[in-house]
């Protein structure tokens, strides 16, 4: 591997990135040398970033991602592929990234870990060591609080597609297949999910879809939510392009105070009913399951709270245990976004680089961006949430939504936020594994 310098990463992390961020300190001592191993399970967002800013500011380290499948795709942006966009441009190889940052690859699956003698294990047998650990395995999906559904079933006939991947490409071929004046059923779970927004681009991106290709198909979303995030710009799409609200809509949205929960899914006769006991025949029910903890931070004795796994906000460490730290959706977090998990392993490499050099971890700001669209061209929209930790405790320090309620019906603000959306995830994922 090339040395990186010092003005090497300011070129690279660009000044922006280091103010959003408020980590990443450059000092001499960063470039110590040390030998220190660290193991990160999962090879997503937060795993790759964490593997990628730590070797940015520790030359020395031995990184280790433990990661069984060879390419990683984003879900940031996959609705997209349900109508039209190739799977292939969300599709990134690790070999490119790996030889960059210089961390070695493990394809397994980690089958236990050892807190106290500082040990994974992976189900092919493997034993890794480690001075520090990384847990960013993604949520785990539950499909037994629903009646008759599985997650068998949730691979082959009523899909999730919260992963992307094969799924999306077979969902998208089941709304391509769908008869004319057919109907889509897709039923949210209750918040805290990954991408919270992504529910309802989904049905707006196949409403448009549908416009020109099933112009009687209808989009019912069963929805164990109140509200939902961008509602108000959703809801004027939906009422200025596919009669939202009226009794010819093209998309119909039950809360869940009028029985969005789904009780029931019925695969042979491809039936969904609701809390109400009222039951809808359709034919495509898109359901997504219930986000949790994964499984393995629950099975290893980590805490439980409310939205995830119980962690130190000051640096993303797990009470407890020294040197282990959890990001992204498995951590107790409200919002779950790709972003996030991005900037928590900011957080977490320079945690880690200052344990090493006998350092506390300075104060941290968390930095939340989502991007949104209603339309694939024509209707975007933005969030921004910055938090800081004071005394344990996660605050909101500021949050900004574009556009603002008052500019809801500027047409030319809603198709530049489209491009900026469009540039955002190109961006990101370049700022990832690039």
């Amino acid at each position: 591997m090339s040395k990186t310098t010092r003005r090497d990463m300011l070129k690279l992390l660009g000044g922006a990135a280091i103010a959003t961020t408020g980590v990443l300190s450059l000092g001499r001592s960063a470039f110590a040398a040390d030998k220190a191993k660290i193991v990160i399970i999962g090879g997503g967002i937060g795993g790759i970033t964490t593997a990628k800013y730590l070797r940015l500011i520790n030359k020395d380290v031995k990184i280790t991602i433990i990661e069984p499948n060879s390419k990683y795709t984003f879900c940031p942006g996959s609705n997209e592929i349900l109508v039209g966009e190739p799977l292939s441009d969300f599709e990134r190889s690790y070999d490119h990234t790996r030889k960059r940052y210089d961390f070695d690859i493990v394809a397994d699956k980690v089958a236990s870990i050892d807190f106290d003698k500082k040990s994974v294990k992976t189900a092919g047998g493997t034993a890794l060591q480690y001075d520090s650990l990384v847990i960013s395995p993604g949520p785990t999906f539950v499909f037994d609080d629903i009646e008759g559904y599985s997650q068998g079933l949730a691979e082959t006939k009523i899909l999730h597609a919260w992963k992307a991947g094969k799924q999306t490409t077979m969902l998208r071929d089941q709304i391509k297949a769908m008869p004319q004046g057919g109907t889509m059923v897709i039923a949210t779970p209750s918040m805290p999910f990954r991408c919270p927004p992504a529910p309802y681009e989904r049905a707006s991106f196949v409403a448009e879809w549908m416009e020109k290709n099933n112009p009687k198909g209808k989009i019912i979303i069963l929805d164990k939510n109140p509200g939902f995030i961008f509602q108000i710009q959703y809801s004027k799409y939906w009422e200025d392009n596919f009669g939202f609200g009226t009794d010819n809509a093209r998309i119909e949205r039950i809360t869940s105070q009028d029985g969005g929960s789904v009780a029931k899914v019925d695969a042979k006769n491809m039936t969904i009913t609701n809390a109400h006991g009222d039951t809808i025949k359709a034919d495509v029910i898109n359901v997504i399951p219930t986000n949790q903890p994964n499984e393995l931070a629950i099975k290893s004795g980590l805490k439980k709270v409310d939205f995830g796994i119980e962690v130190n906000k000051h640096d993303m460490s797990v009470d407890g245990h020294k040197d282990v730290y959890l990001i992204g959706d498995s951590a107790d977090f409200l919002v779950k976004t790709g972003y996030l998990a991005a900037n928590q392993a900011k957080v977490v490499a320079q945690a880690i680089d200052d344990r090493l050099h006998g350092k506390e971890p300075g104060q941290p700001i968390y930095t939340n961006n989502c991007v949104a669209k209603a339309a694939k061209d024509n209707f975007g929209m933005s969030i921004a949430d910055t938090f800081r930790e004071r005394d344990g405790k996660l605050l909101l320090a500021q949050t900004v939504q574009d556009p603002f309620p008052e500019e809801i019906d500027n047409p030319f603000l809603h198709h530049i936020r489209a491009a900026v959306s469009d540039n955002w995830q190109r961006s990101f994922r370049r700022a990832v594994f690039d």
